[in-house]
């Protein structure tokens, strides 16, 4: 939610994340970020299988990392 970071307080919300998991997934982690001082409150976690219709949140631009290491002469 990086580009939709809530900030201050706020009433109960409810906010969705909806990301591509690859089938040879084996775990989901989850959970809440707090940068700062202050209280988070969370309920009803779900996750929830949806359609390929359904449009993605994912805003990171992952690009496939190669197998090693390379210029690593920094030339």
């Amino acid at each position: 939610m990086d580009n939709r970071s809530i900030s201050g307080s706020t009433e109960w919300n409810q906010y969705t994340i909806v990301l591509d998991v690859p089938e040879e997934s084996t775990s989901i982690y989850f959970g809440v970020l707090l940068i700062g001082k202050g209280k988070v409150w969370a309920d009803n976690f779900q996750l929830v299988v949806v359609d390929k219709k359904t449009p993605t949140t994912n805003n990171l631009h992952q690009e496939i990392l190669p197998e090693e290491p390379i210029n690593l002469t920094f030339e």
